[in-house]
């Protein structure tokens, strides 16, 4: 994070709390519950299988394409000139609908990783908008964008634990 974004996030906050310091400001850390609640253990564990299951399936690919290759250059010498460009022809396209195919993959994986993630948050977010009127929270911050403020403004312990008590995953 650069100097003059840390500065201007002090500055805006110091703002605020002199403008409305009867204002309730608490600050959670996002990244902590996605790691420890149930939900997010859950969907973290869902991306990471399909992540090794893709790198696995590439890695299957990408052996053949060498053993592939390998099989070019030990035939080169001994076929002719047309049929070596042939077969060097149908590698080439063959890496080209690998590298297609791969970027596929990718893509899908970070569309799912994206899904996975609203979804979190489209879970958490009544939770933690109900937790706020209770306690009269007004304003709630993300954690990293908190340069330095009281631990008693910390809510991510309570909200960690109200989120695992609240949603139930069947795994």
């Amino acid at each position: 994070m650069s100097l003059k974004r840390i500065l201007f996030i002090i500055f805006i906050s110091l703002i605020s709390l002199n403008v409305n310091s009867s204002e309730n400001i608490s600050f959670v850390d996002i990244d902590f519950l996605f790691e420890n609640s149930t939900l997010g253990k859950s969907i973290s564990k869902k991306l990471n299988n399909l992540n090794t299951k893709n790198i696995d399936y590439l890695k299957l690919k990408e052996n053949k394409l060498v053993l592939q290759e390998n099989e070019i250059s030990k035939i080169k010498n001994v076929i002719s000139k047309d049929e070596l460009e042939k077969k060097i022809s149908a590698f080439k396209k063959e890496i080209q609908l690998f590298d297609s195919e791969k970027k596929n993959i990718i893509n899908d994986f970070n569309k799912k990783k994206t899904s996975e993630l609203e979804f979190f948050f489209k879970k958490i977010n009544p939770i933690i908008q109900a937790f706020m009127n209770e306690n009269s929270v007004d304003i709630l911050m993300d954690k990293k964008n908190i340069f330095i403020g009281k631990s008693t403004h910390d809510i991510t312990n309570n909200i960690l634990s109200i989120i695992n008590e609240k949603i139930i995953i069947n795994e």
